[in-house]
Formats: C-alpha cells, sequence, structure tokens
C-alpha cells in the first residue's frame, strides 16, 4: 500500500493505484473525458492536470500518473483551473454548439465541465468542422463535428469488445476518430462506443429524439436474454423503457452491454404486446375478462389433475418458476413439467449433478480473469454469451490467459492473441474430450487419490488420440499436445455453452468436460474448473427450483409428444415457444392441434400461442419484481419499472391466481415466496430480498466431485450431404429478441452459413435462396458464405419463425442435409 496527501487528505490505495484513482476512493472528484475504469489510462484530454509538490513546475495528468510513497497532491489551485478553462476552450474552438437538438444534452461530460468551470466566452476563434454525419448505421448515428478526440470509442472496441472499428485518421487539425476507409461504421452493434462517449458524436438512433437525460426515471434491473446475467439501468418515461442507462460502477461488467442488453430493450414497448385474455371460440380467439379465463383454465386443469403437461420460459423470476413447481408438481400432482426441450438444460441437471452432485457449476464468472489457461467448448461462447466473451477478451489481452477452443467451426475468438481452435467435426466433442481424459491418465497426469481413476481408465481405453483422430479429424498429435497443455497450467477453466440451438451440448458432454477438471484437481480453485453457461436469463434458477421431471415424468420433447397421443390431456405453456425453438416443427404443430387443451401465458400471440385455447397475457420483467440467478450463481433482483401493459399480468399472479383456485393455496406477495425458496431450496438458505441490494449474492456451492464414463455418439455420415449444426447468431438471445428492433435492425433475417469451398462447389454465392433439405423437412434460406466454417459443414441460427431451421432438424447434434438453390 501506498500513503498520500491529496487536498490536505490523507490517502492510501495499492501501490499501483493512480492518483485519479486515489483522489476517487476518497470521493474528490478529478475532472475527466478520455477515461473510464475499463480502459487502459489514456491522458489524452488533459482535464485531470493535478500539481505534485515533488514536480513542481509542471502539471501532471492524474489518469496516467502512479501514486507513489508521500506524494502531496492538489487538484484544484488557481493555476489547475485556469488549465482546465483554456482545455474546454480549445475543445470548444471547433466543437458545435447545438446542445438544443444534440441527444446527449444533459448527459454531455464536456457541457457539464463548461458549465462547472464557467466557459462562457472563448478567447480563440476558428471555423467548425463540416463532417458529414453518419446516418446509415441502424443503430448508431456517428457526428464527428462533435468529435473532442478522447479515442474512448476506438480503445474500448480495441480493448474490451475486439473487434477494431474506430480508429484515429488524418494528422493535425484534420486527425479524426474514423473507419476503415472512412467508410460508414460496420461492426458487432453492441453500442459500447456509445456508452463511453462524453459528448454527443455516438448516440443511440432507438433513443434519438424520445427524451432529455434529465427527464428519464433510472431503475435499475438486469437484463433479460442470456444467462449472463449483466446489470442494467432503464431510462424510463411515460410509462415506456427508452433507453438504457450507461453505468461505469455497475455489475462485473462494469456497465458493459450487447446488442441485446443495449438495444432491443423495445419488446417491453411493443404495440404488438397481449393486453388482455383470449379465448378461442369457434376457432377464433374472442377477448375475455380474467375471471371467464382463469376459470376455464382452472377447471380443464383440475379435470385434467394426474394428466397434465407443463412447460415454462427460464425467462421467468425465481419466484413464479417456484410457483410454476408448486402448481403442477404440488397441486395438481403431476410430474410432466420441463423447459428448454428438455435438453438444453441437462448438463446441469443431470451432467453436473453426476459430476459434482449439485445442479450448478463450481466456478464464477470471476474466474474467467484469473485462469492461465481457459479452454472453450465451441467458439459459440461468444455469440451465446457476449459479455463473457467480453471477458474472455480481457483475459487474454490483459491477464495473459492461454486461450484453447475445441470447436466445430472457428469464431471470433479464435483470432485472438495466442489462442489455438481445434476445429472437430460435428458431433464429435464428446469423443474429442474423452481422448484428452485418455492422455491425462495415459501420461501420469492426473492428480494423487482421485476416485473412480481405475474404472474411467478402462472406460476410455478405445479413446486414445489415434483413434479419436479418424473420428474427429485432429491430428493425434493435437490432442495430446492439448490435454499436456491443460494439465499443465496452474489453473485452467472450462466454459461450456448450452442452449436450445445446442442439442449435443447434453449431460454427457457435460461430464465429460468435468472429468478433465476432476482429474487434474481443478475443481474448488480459483481460476479453474467448469463454468456452464445457462441459455436464458434464469437458466440457473430454473434448475435451482427442479423445473424439471425428477420422479419419472415426461421431458420437454415427451411432453409434446404426450399432447399428440392423449397421454397428456392438458398442456400449459408460460412464455416458451416450441413451435419456433424446439426440433421438428412439423411434429410439435401437430402436437399441439391435437391436444385436448392448450394454455398459453406470453407478452405476444406467438406461433404456439396461436394454437391455444386460452391465452393469458404476461409481463415483462420491467414491469414486475423478483429475482433472476444467473450463470456463475449470482441472485439478483429486478425491479418494476413501468406499468403493465393493459390487463396483463405477471406469471406470479397467474400462477398464483390459479393455485389459489385449485388449492385454496395463495401466497401474498414476491418477498413472502422468496422467503420460502431460501427455507427449502438449500443453496438458497440465509438469502432475503433486502440483503440482496444491488451487487446480488454469489450461493455458496460444496461440489463433491466423482468420475464418470460416457461413450461417444455415433456420427452421422451419408455421401453428397452436409452435416447441418444449429446455434445463435451474435444478435439474438432464444425467440424473444425478435420483437425487439435492434436486433431485427441488424439480424433479420433467417440465413444458412456455409464454406467458401461448399458454396463454390455448389455455385452458391452471398444472398442467394437456398434450400436446406433432410429427412425432416426443407425450409428455404439466404445464404451466407464465410471462411470460419470447415467443408462440409452448414450452420444456421435457430431464433426465427419465418424460415425456421426447427423445420429440418430432430433434435440430433448434428441433421444431414442437402443444400442446393
Amino acid at each position: 500500500m501506498v500513503n498520500l496527501t491529496i487536498d490536505n487528505t490523507q490517502v492510501t490505495v495499492a501501490k499501483d493505484a493512480t492518483i485519479f484513482d486515489a483522489a476517487k476512493s476518497v470521493g474528490i472528484k478529478i475532472p475527466i473525458l478520455c477515461h473510464d475504469k475499463k480502459l487502459h489510462p489514456f491522458g489524452g484530454c488533459r482535464m485531470c492536470l493535478v500539481e505534485v509538490e515533488q514536480m513542481k513546475g509542471r502539471l501532471i495528468p492524474a489518469c496516467t500518473t502512479p501514486v507513489t510513497e508521500g506524494m502531496i497532491v492538489r487538484t484544484t489551485t488557481d493555476e489547475i483551473v485556469k488549465a482546465r478553462k483554456l482545455v474546454l476552450e480549445l475543445l470548444l474552438l471547433k466543437h458545435p454548439l447545438d446542445c438544443p437538438v444534440c441527444d446527449a444534452a444533459g448527459d454531455c461530460d464536456l457541457q457539464n465541465l463548461t458549465y462547472e468551470y464557467k466557459v462562457n466566452c472563448n478567447q480563440f476563434s476558428d471555423e467548425k468542422f463540416n463532417h458529414a454525419i453518419d446516418y446509415e448505421n441502424p443503430l448508431i448515428e456517428r457526428d464527428m463535428n462533435r468529435c473532442i478526440h478522447c479515442g474512448k470509442c476506438a480503445r474500448i472496441c480495441d480493448e474490451i469488445v475486439s473487434y477494431g472499428a474506430y480508429t484515429f485518421i488524418n494528422r493535425g487539425i484534420e486527425a479524426k476518430m474514423g473507419t476503415p476507409f472512412d467508410g460508414p461504421l460496420s461492426c458487432e452493434f453492441c453500442g459500447s462506443c456509445i456508452s463511453v462517449c462524453p459528448v454527443g458524436a455516438l448516440i443511440s438512433r432507438p433513443f434519438k429524439f424520445k427524451a432529455r437525460w434529465w427527464a428519464l426515471n433510472k431503475v435499475k434491473s438486469v437484463c433479460s436474454y442470456c444467462g449472463t446475467g449483466c446489470q442494467l439501468t432503464l431510462g424510463v418515461k411515460d410509462n415506456k423503457v427508452l433507453t438504457t442507462v450507461y453505468d461505469e460502477n455497475q455489475g462485473f461488467h462494469n456497465g458493459q452491454l450487447c446488442t441485446r442488453g443495449r438495444f432491443a430493450y423495445q419488446f417491453v414497448n411493443s404495440d404488438n404486446r397481449l393486453t388482455t385474455p383470449l379465448i378461442k371460440k369457434n376457432g377464433k380467439f374472442v377477448e375475455a375478462g380474467w375471471d371467464e379465463a382463469l376459470k376455464l383454465v382452472s377447471e380443464k386443469l383440475g379435470a385434467a389433475k394426474g394428466s397434465v403437461g407443463a412447460l415454462t420460459t427460464a425467462h421467468l423470476t425465481n419466484e413464479e418458476l417456484f410457483l410454476f413447481e408448486k402448481l403442477f408438481r404440488g397441486t395438481l400432482g403431476s410430474d410432466n413439467i420441463d423447459h428448454s426441450a428438455g435438453y438444453a438444460h441437462a448438463a446441469l441437471t443431470e451432467g453436473a449433478q453426476k459430476a459434482f452432485g449439485t445442479v450448478t457449476s463450481p466456478s464464477e464468472i470471476a474466474d474467467i480473469q484469473k485462469t492461465n489457461l481457459l479452454l472453450v467448448i465451441k467458439t459459440d461462447a461468444y455469440e451465446t454469451h457476449p459479455v463473457l466473451g467480453f471477458e474472455i477478451n480481457l483475459g487474454v489481452k490483459r491477464q495473459g490467459v492461454s486461450l484453447r477452443i475445441v470447436s466445430d467451426k472457428k469464431g471470433k475468438i479464435s483470432r485472438l492473441p495466442g489462442a489455438k481452435t481445434s476445429v472437430h467435426k460435428p458431433g464429435t466433442e464428446i469423443a474429442f474430450v474423452n481422448a484428452l481424459a485418455n492422455v491425462i491418465i495415459a501420461e501420469n497426469l492426473a492428480v494423487a487419490g482421485v476416485a473412480g481413476l481405475d474404472q474411467l481408465k478402462a472406460a476410455l481405453a478405445d479413446y486414445t488420440p489415434e483413434k479419436v483422430a479418424a473420428v474427429t479429424g485432429v491430428a493425434a498429435e493435437e490432442i495430446v499436445a492439448l490435454a499436456k497443455e491443460y494439465a499443465a497450467a496452474e489453473k485452467a477453466l472450462i466454459m461450456l455453452p448450452i442452449g436450445l440451438g445446442y442439442p449435443g451440448h447434453d449431460a454427457a458432454l457435460a461430464q465429460a468436460v468435468a472429468n478433465l477438471a476432476i482429474l487434474t484437481g481443478r475443481i474448488g480453485k480459483e481460476g479453474s474448473g467448469l463454468l456452464i453457461m445457462g441459455e436464458k436469463n434464469n437458466s440457473q434458477g430454473a434448475a435451482d427450483l427442479g423445473i424439471y421431471p425428477k420422479n419419472g415424468g415426461l421431458k420437454g420433447a415427451a411432453i409434446i409428444d404426450g399432447a399428440a397421443n392423449g397421454q397428456v390431456k392438458a398442456l400449459f405453456i408460460a412464455g416458451e415457444n416450441p413451435v419456433v425453438s424446439y426440433p421438428n416443427r412439423k411434429k410439435v404443430e401437430a402436437a399441439l392441434e391435437k391436444a385436448e387443451f392448450v394454455v398459453v401465458s406470453d407478452l405476444f400471440l406467438t406461433e404456439t400461442a396461436q394454437f391455444a385455447d386460452v391465452v393469458l397475457p404476461a409481463v415483462s420483467f420491467a414491469e414486475k419484481n423478483g429475482t433472476f440467478t444467473s450463470v456463475g450463481r449470482r441472485v439478483q433482483q429486478i425491479n418494476k419499472a413501468v406499468k403493465p401493459a393493459g390487463l396483463a399480468k405477471s406469471d406470479f399472479e397467474i400462477l398464483n391466481d390459479l393455485n389459489a383456485a385449485l388449492s385454496g393455496k395463495r401466497y401474498g406477495n414476491v418477498a413472502e415466496v422468496f422467503g420460502e425458496i431460501a427455507a427449502t431450496v438449500p443453496a438458497y438458505q440465509g438469502l432475503t430480498l433486502s440483503g440482496l441490494g444491488d451487487e446480488g449474492a454469489v450461493l455458496p456451492v460444496a461440489p463433491a466431485a466423482k468420475l464418470n464414463a460416457v461413450a461417444a455418439p455415433a456420427v452421422p455420415a451419408a455421401a453428397g450431404k452436409l452435416a447441418l449444426v444449429t446455434g445463435s447468431a451474435l444478435y439474438h438471445s432464444g425467440t424473444l429478441s425478435r420483437f425487439g428492433e435492434g436486433p431485427m435492425y441488424v439480424c433479420g433475417d433467417a440465413y444458412a452459413e456455409l464454406s467458401e469451398a461448399d458454396a463454390k462447389a455448389l455455385k452458391i454465392e452471398e444472398g442467394d435462396a437456398i434450400t436446406v433439405k433432410s429427412d425432416v423437412g426443407s425450409v428455404s434460406l439466404k445464404a451466407k458464405v464465410g471462411k470460419r466454417l470447415p467443408a462440409g459443414v452448414v450452420f444456421a441460427p435457430y431464433h426465427f419463425a419465418d424460415a425456421s431451421i426447427n423445420t429440418v432438424t430432430d433434435g440430433a447434434a448434428v441433421t444431414l442435409v442437402t443444400v442446393g438453390k
């Protein structure tokens, strides 16, 4: 630690702190324009100039100057104030004074500092810039006339996003922030540049002219898309969510968001929202009151008691999922409850359960930057959880983490410094991972005293590098090298994304990768272990609360089959959209058509809701209170920001009303249910809503590591056919993001991606309409041609309703298809 004095205040900080950090730690404000806590110090704007007694004769930037023992700092002398005013005058020399129409007014650092330092005139004069404004990007508007050259947009895009969309171009008075060849902005549309821009040079087009910043009510919440659990602040006015507000001190991610979190909030305000219950009469929906709708639903569910099926989405809060389980497993006596088709959570509910004795990962998000070697299963980890992708970027570029990837295709993280990607044939992940375990055992790299080692050794005898090389297409030498490197690392963390687009990422794969961590003694150690990345915002909560069949009940896909064959008499679907997201669309549609009684609660009249007998309008995350449990076991609160749309009710209210009608038991509020969760779910014991605060709480875990032998499934192959793998697009999450304007602006259509080699052989070019056909069905898609796929593989995201890829899939990890015009 280092001791210094700032403005006559004694300060003690870490030795790697800067003067700015030290001043901030004791509440002393030093103005900044080019600094952000997430970024490397830059020292470009010179607003943070201070005086150090030991360095008299010159002013130095506080954001780049490290503290030293005994340092005496002054931050507000007359000379300093004069220098800061001069900086502001120089910045305003070329800056347009268009505050009345600038969207950043009220949230502009330059405007605020100009006011604070009373710069009401300028001793300099010059012509203003006249750069063309870039209106072509659908989400980010660039007006370089307002730019003050702080470089924050380029730095955050390079350091954290690792895209590099911006750079300084030209020199001297002609210098400006530009793009490659000074063309329109083309990027990942995450909006990170907007968040750190201190002026109005970069603004959000969806928010433009919607409201002034000072008129917004700011409500803290948690993103409702993927399982990362990013905290966000909603900007609300006139009962509408108008934007997300950047806060560099919010969450582990310091306010950093992806496209979905920053630009896909519009579904909350959508004009297409359901606002009243609907009952189907004579084949058509008619509006109904809540009393009529709930009475019909409770009567039908009660009559079908014992043969009810219930599917839910992991977008529901913990409290809603608790009531879901109470209603169907408790009151109605049905174990036919599930979510995510029954396979997209199996890595947790079956794989982690068998490997660690708990339905959760033994590792946390913080371990990503604390590890020495990061083994990522599939490059899609960046697409499924983009902000965790930012953590990977930071780990590699700042902490020197060695990145190793096992995937059926290359991706963005494959291009990170020093990254190595082992590209295997689709569907051979388990064989590959088993071969790594085989090498670790054969080379005596396993830690001593691992129970079950001999049994696992015997079970993996056939998974030698040589044999697996023939199956996976990865050279035996590469497999051996990766196994040795993983075992030799002081700390090693495995990341495994799961979701509806990844049917092969199931219990068996989770157990196989868990074997690697257990063999090398990585469980329970900082920066090590296994991080299973649930797809939805509350996937971990759904696993914790037992939203899956436990006593022989039907899994998700079997519930659909049961609706078709009469085994399931009544089907309740809360927020799930199996018509679009479950494999084999025709089968799902036929089952819903044959089902005796179907109830859907949702925000929209989805493709699934259209088959319902009763549709109940539900509310979004922004219209209710509750908790989510994210990747890494963090429990966080969401807060009601706006009133419900029309007559919509939360799933908490809907399930509570139905349970009361069928059992007489009614809960008073969310806090009461959370209290019962804390009393009955072991991992949540001792938690209280008030105790979660803004940061939330990480659930404890005490894994009981156990090796499990798993066999690799056979990989289908047929001459003349390609291997279709499905997954997530960077801009989408599940099917809900289709109702957010941002993702649909930049990725609004379904597509199939082919390698350049396959495209050339099939005479297909970018943008062509192609037909993808399997034994299940066929679909017409737009072609995308790229370099990341190996020959023989085609990829398609599963999010889209029109031309949905589930028309040709059947739930296998790999679907054989033919592709043509």
